[in-house]
């Protein structure tokens, strides 16, 4: 009888522990998601670059097309897309999550009415839709990787046929 308790016993603790375990991933990639999302309503959706330093780890690096190292290149990337769209708005449409990565598609919607690089105010409206993974350590943002339909994009703005 005493093994059958001690067994029991045994059972419950390892059912316990797993079930913390599972718990504590499953708030991690929660976490995770909503770090996403404020990412893209705060700061790429509202032009909260205030927020950047908050949520971007120090050592950020840009794994994307033209990237580099650092909170300032989010920053400098914001300014530049609001300042060509200032009516910017962004629709999220799917997140996914893991324990360090944080996965978003979405619709970007705007009217290019300022300098877009090195492509003047056209005044057309355009949509692009694009994927961006984030890397998660310490509760912030460390890496991201994005990618959008650039050549749809300069299609729609009248750069390219």
């Amino acid at each position: 009888m005493r093994q059958k308790a001690m067994f029991a016993l045994l059972i419950c603790v390892f059912l316990s522990a797993n079930t913390l375990l599972a718990g504590g991933g499953q708030k991690q990639t929660e976490y995770n998601k909503a770090l996403g999302r404020r990412v893209f309503t705060e700061i790429y959706g509202q032009g909260k670059i205030s927020l950047v330093d908050e949520l971007y780890s120090d050592d950020f690096v840009d794994d994307s097309p033209g990237g580099g190292k650092g909170r300032d290149l989010i920053k400098d990337a914001v300014k530049a897309f609001h300042a060509a769209m200032p009516d910017l708005r962004i629709e999220i449409e799917d997140v996914f999550a893991t324990e360090d990565k944080v996965v978003l598609r979405y619709t970007a919607h705007g009217t290019q009415t300022g300098a877009y690089g090195d492509i003047p105010a056209t005044g057309k409206k355009a949509s692009v839709r694009g994927i961006t993974i984030f890397l998660v350590a310490n509760g912030k943002i460390k890496s991201e990787w994005t990618e959008y339909d650039r050549l749809g994009l300069m299609r729609q703005l009248g750069v390219i046929p």
